[in-house]
């Protein structure tokens, strides 16, 4: 089953809630004017019970109200509070004096009831509403005690409580109705920045991958969406132009081998006459083919770094070690090219890495500065550490690099004009991956250089046991 859409689903969370609230503050408030209406209504007891025992006058031992009927405020107060009025001998549960009205309710106590109801409130329902009593003993000088009850109605307490639940019933689903509305605009204009966004994001393809949503400037909830969405636009902008860069730069590097096996494979299939000649061609293209192999290999390595398919270990490594281990190799090659190859290391140097992947990185390094130095050159290399690093320097007398080229060495695919004019084998892979490896080991690689008088590289990386 489909689900109901955002908007309805916030509206509805609102009526609801809107609702809850309302049932509750109604149920407070009607419990708060009930209970002030019986505080009223016992106080008003209260004051009308003291003001008739100022007015009661014991006559042969017998209560008598007196009071000047002249005075309209002491008239109408009596009048009054006598409206539900009686008064009960005690010693023998006899009524004294009853007022007119209760002698029409017919509302009297025999001595068993006043036993029960001689002290405090009483309420009685009667024809005429319900009545609330206070009852209130009192002394004849003479010693004989008598029930004083007063009362008054409770029926306008009750009609104005009636009223006031009318009223909710009333004001109850208007409110809701109101509720439901208001909270279908309030989510239309919140989703409004929404829907915006929704329409931006339909519109982008991968040739409009620079476009941005807009953001309004408030740094709300929407506004950090909408900047989440523009990073992730411009990391994805950012691999969109990596990949074209990628497939110009494979096309380019893969063209020249294939057309260079093509045309050997032409020429050997047309003038080809004898065997020696073919096996020459072979074993050219064969070259060419393991060309071909490391250029797959090397950007297969790189796909999978930056994909996140390579792991790393953390061990210590002996980077004294690994250098003397390829200076041994690479010695072989300085010298086929008549370059000077030195190591000088501070013992101990022992980092923290992946023993393989570093020397993977020192090793094109190495080779880098070999390649690029003139025959008659020399290549330097200094091993040290610091308090928390280790710290492998590599200088050469070779050709340097130029100034524009220096911030781009670390391009996949790039090489300076000056190594592509000298014919240096490499598809400007090998930096790449380097950068990699030691960013990945925490460490940091610095390249300085000057055309026609050599480079420098530093490579840092963490010391082992060092946190």
């Amino acid at each position: 089953m489909k689900r109901p859409g955002l908007r309805l689903r916030i509206t509805a969370l609102y009526t609801v809630i809107f609702a809850a609230s309302f049932g509750v503050f109604f149920l407070s408030a009607y419990h708060l004017v009930d209970t002030q209406l019986n505080q009223d209504a016992t106080n008003e007891l209260t004051d009308r019970v003291e003001g008739l025992r100022g007015y009661l006058q014991f006559e042969n031992d017998v209560p008598v109200l007196h009071y000047n009927a002249e005075i309209p405020e002491i008239s109408l107060f009596v009048r009054n509070a006598t409206r539900f009025y009686q008064i009960y001998d005690l010693s023998h549960g006899g009524l004294v004096t009853q007022s007119p009205d209760m002698r029409l309710l017919g509302l009297s106590f025999v001595p068993q009831e006043l036993e029960l109801s001689r002290n405090g409130i009483l309420d009685v329902n009667t024809d005429d509403g319900p009545l609330r009593f206070l009852n209130t003993r009192m002394k004849s000088p003479l010693g004989t005690e008598f029930l004083l009850q007063v009362g008054v109605s409770l029926k306008p307490m009750r009609d104005a409580l009636h009223r006031f639940a009318r009223l909710g019933l009333w004001l109850g689903p208007l409110a809701l109705v109101l509720a439901a509305t208001s909270g279908w605009f309030l989510a239309s204009s919140a989703l409004t920045p929404v829907r915006a966004i929704v329409r931006a994001v339909r519109k982008l393809e991968l040739s409009t991958l620079h476009q941005r949503l807009p953001i309004s400037g408030t740094d709300d909830e929407l506004d950090q969406l909408a900047v989440t969405f523009n990073d992730a636009f411009s990391r994805l902008d950012a691999a969109v132009g990596e990949m074209k860069q990628l497939m110009g730069s494979m096309a380019h590097e893969l063209r020249t081998p294939l057309a260079a096996l093509r045309g050997e494979a032409e020429i050997a299939l047309l003038h080809g006459t004898s065997i020696e000649e073919l096996k020459r061609v072979l074993a050219s293209q064969l070259e060419e083919i393991d060309r071909l192999s490391r250029l797959i290999g090397q950007i297969l390595t790189v796909t999978k770094a930056e994909s996140g398919l390579l792991s790393l270990e953390r061990k210590p490594v002996d980077v004294e070690a690994l250098l003397n281990d390829l200076a041994d190799t690479l010695s072989v090659l300085a010298s086929a090219r008549e370059i000077s190859l030195s190591l000088e290391s501070v013992s101990p140097l022992v980092a923290s890495g992946d023993e393989q992947w570093l020397k993977h990185a020192l090793l094109n390094v190495l080779d880098n500065a070999i390649k690029y130095t003139p025959a008659g050159g020399s290549v330097a290399v200094r091993g040290y550490q610091t308090a928390n690093q280790v710290v492998i320097e590599v200088r050469d007398t070779g050709i340097g690099i130029p100034a524009d080229a220096l911030p781009h060495i670390f391009e996949r695919f790039y090489r300076a004009e000056s190594s592509r004019a000298k014919d240096i084998e490499g598809v400007g892979l090998g930096l790449n991956l380097t950068k990699w490896i030691v960013d990945h080991h925490d460490g940091k690689i610095e390249v300085t250089s000057h055309p026609g008088a050599g480079t420098r590289v530093e490579l840092r990386l963490p010391r082992a046991g060092v946190s």
